[in-house]
This record gives C-alpha cells, sequence and structure tokens, in this order.
C-alpha cells in the first residue's frame, strides 16, 4: 500500500484538479493498457457499438452484429437467435436508465442538464459483448478482445458521447468515436455513428442517427444495439445447502467442486425477469459446450436460483424453456426444490490471533517489479511476525513476486494452514497478489482467484472487498487473508504428485497489476489501484503466518 504522506499528496492533488475540471469534459486520454480489440477484422461491419463498427462505412473491417460467427463459440448455431425471443416483447424486461419508461423517444431528459453521464453502468448486448460505461471511458469486452474509448464530453439532452479510441487499438487507434443513445419502452439502444474521425470536432458532427424506430432500424439502416443492464444484483460468492460453491460475475456463473468444475459463460441475463442465459464452457464435466438457463429471485432478502435446463443444443433453445415457477419455492425447479445462494464471508485472522503458530523464516528468488525505490527493496522485512504499520514492508512492484521459506514445513490441517499480511491502511485501497504454493521450491501450484467487480481502480481509488476472493491483500494492516491448502487439492499438480499439500515449504506472492491486462481464474479482468507511482508501487508484504504447520 501507498504511504500516508504520500497519499495525502495525491488526495491533494486530486481535490485540485477536480475543483477545475468539467463536469461534461475529461480530458484525461491516457491510453489503457489493453493491446487487444473486441473486432474482428474478417468479418462484415454492421454496428453494434464499439466493439462492431457503424453501418454507415462499408470500409471498416470491424465484426458484424448480425454475423452468425459473432458469438462466444463458433460452433454454435447463430446467436441472434436468441434475440427474436427478447426483442419481440415490450421490452419490459429490459433494464432502463433511472426506471424511465417513456416510449417516445425519450432517454432521461428534464430541463435541467444533468451533470453525470445518464447511461453510467455494467451491460451486456445481444451478442455475447459486455460494456462498462464510466464517466471517462467506455469498454467493450468480447471474445475478440478488449476495446477502450476514451470520453471526452456528452450530452444527456441530445444522448450522444464524444470519444477518443485508445492508442492501443488495433484497428482505427487513436481516431475519434460517436455514440448516440437512446432509451424506448424501457430498453437502452446506442449506435456507433463515427468510429474513424481524425478529430473530436470531425466526430461531434456527425450527424445523428435515427431514433425513430431503433429496435429496428436508424443506425446506417439497421438496428442500433440494445444494453441489457448487468447482474449486479446477484454477483458475488455463495455456498448452496448441499455444501456447493458458487462464484458469480458478470460474465461467467462457475461451480467448483470434487467431481469436477462447472463453469457457464453468460451470454444473456435479464435482471427485471430475472434469468439467465450461459453456454457450458469446453471443459464442462457433463455437458460440455451445451446450453443452461437459470432462473432466479429475490424474496425477503434471500437469493433461489433454479437451473432450469443444462443440456440444450442451442442458446435459443435454452431461452425458449419454460419458466421454473417463482410460486412455488418447495417444487416449482423441475418438481424439486429452488436452491437458496448463500452469501459467503471471508473474515481475516489478526497478527496477535493465538492460532498462528510461526512465521516465515527466509526468502528467496525477489524480483522486483517496475516503480519501486531501491530504499523500499527490503525483502528481510517479510520476515518474522507483521508489524502492522505502512513502512515495515518488502515492495514487490508491479509484478513483482517472492518466495517465503519456513523453519518447518506448513501443513493442510483443520482449517486455513497459512496466512498473508499486506499494509493497506484502509479497507478499500487494496493492493492484491496472487498466491502460490510448493513443497520443492521448484514446483508450484497457485489458488484460483476471482476478481468480480468491472470498473478499472485509479491510482487512489478503493476495491468493493466483497469482490475480491482468493488473493493476498484484501484486508488491511494488521489483518491476514487465509488460505486453505484443502482448496488445492484437486489441482493437477496435487494430483500428480508433484506437490505436497502435507509438506508446504515455499510461497510465492506475485504482485498482480491492476490495469486489467492480467485475468482472473475464470477469465474476468484484475482492477487494483492503478498507477501507483514509482517509489512503492504494487503489493507490499508486511509478513506470512503459519497456522499449521508438520510437527
Amino acid at each position: 500500500m501507498k504511504k500516508p504522506l504520500f497519499c495525502l499528496f495525491i488526495l491533494f492533488v486530486m481535490v485540485f484538479a477536480v475543483s477545475c475540471g468539467d463536469s461534461k469534459k475529461d480530458d484525461n486520454k491516457t491510453p489503457d493498457t489493453d493491446t487487444t480489440d473486441t473486432e474482428n477484422p474478417d468479418e462484415d461491419i454492421s454496428d453494434s457499438g464499439d466493439t462492431e463498427p457503424t453501418d454507415n462505412d462499408p470500409s471498416d473491417t470491424e465484426p458484424s452484429d448480425t454475423d452468425t460467427t459473432d458469438s462466444e463459440n463458433p460452433d454454435t448455431e447463430n446467436p441472434d437467435e436468441g434475440d427474436s425471443t427478447n426483442d419481440e416483447d415490450d421490452d419490459s424486461g429490459d433494464s432502463t436508465d433511472d426506471g424511465d419508461t417513456d416510449t417516445d423517444d425519450s432517454d432521461t431528459n428534464s430541463e435541467e442538464p444533468v451533470e453525470t453521464l445518464e447511461i453510467i453502468g455494467r451491460y451486456m448486448d445481444d451478442f455475447d459483448t459486455s460494456h462498462v460505461i464510466t464517466k471517462t471511458e467506455w469498454t467493450s469486452r468480447s471474445s475478440y478482445g478488449t476495446s477502450v474509448s476514451h470520453i471526452s464530453q456528452y450530452d444527456n439532452e441530445q444522448d450522444f458521447i464524444i470519444a477518443q479510441n485508445d492508442s492501443e487499438k488495433s484497428w482505427n487507434p487513436d481516431k475519434w468515436s460517436r455514440f448516440d443513445y437512446t432509451v424506448k419502452n424501457g430498453a437502452i439502444y446506442y449506435c456507433q455513428t463515427a468510429y474513424d474521425k481524425e478529430t473530436e470536432e470531425e466526430a461531434l458532427a456527425t450527424p445523428a442517427a435515427d431514433k425513430t424506430d431503433p429496435a429496428n432500424a436508424g443506425c446506417a439502416g439497421n438496428p442500433w444495439t440494445k444494453l441489457h443492464k448487468d447482474i449486479v444484483e446477484i454477483i458475488g460468492r455463495y455456498a448452496d445447502a448441499w455444501g456447493g460453491n458458487h462464484i458469480i460475475s458478470n460474465t461467467a456463473w462457475f461451480q467448483p467442486s470434487e467431481w469436477g468444475d462447472s463453469l457457464f459463460h453468460i451470454t444473456q441475463f435479464d435482471s427485471v425477469d430475472n434469468v439467465i442465459i450461459a453456454h457450458n464452457d469446453e471443459t464442462h464435466p457433463w455437458n460440455p459446450n451445451q446450453w443452461s438457463r437459470f432462473d432466479y429471485i429475490v424474496k425477503e432478502g434471500k437469493i433461489y436460483y433454479c437451473q432450469i435446463t443444462f443440456n440444450k443444443e442451442t442458446e435459443a433453445d435454452a431461452l425458449a424453456v419454460t419458466t421454473a415457477d417463482r410460486n412455488d419455492l418447495a417444487a416449482g425447479c423441475n418438481a424439486n426444490p429452488w436452491s437458496e445462494l448463500i452469501a459467503v464471508v471471508e473474515e481475516p485472522i489478526d497478527k496477535d490471533d493465538e492460532k498462528i503458530v510461526a512465521w516465515a523464516t527466509g526468502y528467496e528468488n525477489y524480483v522486483v517489479g517496475a516503480g519501486v525505490a531501491e530504499s523500499w527493496q527490503t525483502p528481510d522485512k517479510a520476515l518474522g511476525k507483521a508489524v502492522g504499520d505502512s513502512y515495515d514492508v518488502v515492495v514487490l512492484g508491479d509484478g513483482g513476486s517472492i518466495v517465503l521459506t519456513f523453519a518447518k514445513p506448513i501443513t493442510d490441517g483443520e482449517g486455513a494452514d497459512f496466512a498473508v499480511f499486506e499494509n493497506s491502511f484502509n479497507d478499500g485501497f487494496l493492493e492484491l497478489g496472487t498466491v502460490e504454493v510448493s513443497s520443492d521450491g521448484e514446483n508450484f501450484v497457485a489458488f484460483d482467484h476471482y476478481y468480480l467487480g468491472l470498473e478499472k481502480i485509479g491510482g487512489t481509488g478503493s476495491h468493493d472487498s466483497s469482490l475480491i476472493w482468493g488473493f493476498a491483500g484484501k484486508f488491511k494492516q494488521g489483518k491476514g487473508n487465509m488460505f486453505d491448502l484443502a482448496d488445492l487439492e484437486n489441482k493437477a499438480e496435487v494430483i500428480a504428485g508433484t506437490v505436497n499439500l502435507d509438506a508446504i515449504t515455499h510461497i510465492k506472492i506475485v504482485d498482480v497489476i491492476g490495469d486489467g491486462s492480467q485475468l482472473d481464474s475464470i477469465g474476468d479482468p484484475i482492477y487494483d489501484p492503478y498507477p501507483t507511482g514509482e517509489i512503492s508501487a504494487g503489493f507490499d508484504l508486511d509478513a506470512v503466518a503459519v497456522i499449521n504447520e508438520l510437527l
């Protein structure tokens, strides 16, 4: 974590900058570090937004919304088959911006200008692309990669956004885009009317798309792209009554178990009717590459779900399955009870806890990442008991790592077996690291880690720690993340015998570069405060504690 005096200076600069800023203009054009793009140069063009170009310029080579190959899995049938079901209704199940359901175009306009961009949020479209819109960026992510546009201005009355394409974008880097948007029948639509303009002024001068009938036409002769609100209401980590585990992100539903890990890639969701359509991963132990539908309900503060189908051949087939009976939680899920999802709460261990029996006694392979002054390259400070302040640490730097060793091996005992201590000075400004273990110092196996948030975090920003799982650095100084070696028992390295969980001798901590370029265990980008300067960047290791050691 960054040191208090440094943070006070940064906060002062931020306050000054905000006081001088314009609520409708952000000159931050810092490029995202992603080097891939969601567009496919081999596909025909059609409007689908940042991941696909507008229809009004046939010279662009980005993928089409209506192309049958624009899906998570090219072997499936046309992904648009499922769209017709959604579009034929009155859109009542689609999310709105601030609840607007005006059927006469209209967005959320009011007589007074709205200071904040009114469509900020997380969305998915009908072509398996997720969108995160903030005041400063429009980020789209699909099977083609990640695409970022840096927002320079927007207008909540005329309903448009002007943005500069990221400099790392594979198609039209540093060019200018214009997005028009509207709300019809409670659904948000957008059209990327420009994507390759040389200047901001040229993008601004691009004629607006026709809002008359966005569901069917108006975007260079094609339908606008519909944005569906994300499933943020049930994003999290859960257990069920049968001992099952569930990790739900905006893009995946993951169910790890001793019988085999089941990963489902979410392609559609409806946060009003509470329906999720997902494509079974090719590694699914029973129904690979088939389609599932999850119905869920929130009742009296509890979440229940029913996987009403799990083996359909197409997305459309899964969407067409009869809805589970929401009025009968006892037998409304294919004549069986609905399953309750019970939120998992992760607790830290205090550095003075009596369960701690030992601390790291040595280190190996300290690899210094970027942004670390020599004064912070102090690996000896990771040895012995956690101090619990901002200074008695070794700084790993962006992408850096270190391996800790112990007087006695750590063993897989009851409950958590060891804990890692970072030095965050509060509960939100958390720099993260992944954790690996070894019984010989050569063969390592990593703990699964899940980052369920979707938005970037600035150099002095904060996390919602409930969206962080399996990382070191989740808790503030003096509090450690606990790790249970039993969580690794189904890993290939453990099954093969190259890692012995009864005699762990080495623990490796690797800093996460928090710009979203690294992915978690289910393929979602990881964010933590970034960039954090050139003095003490990255994970700050205080200590590693032993809870169960080999006698």
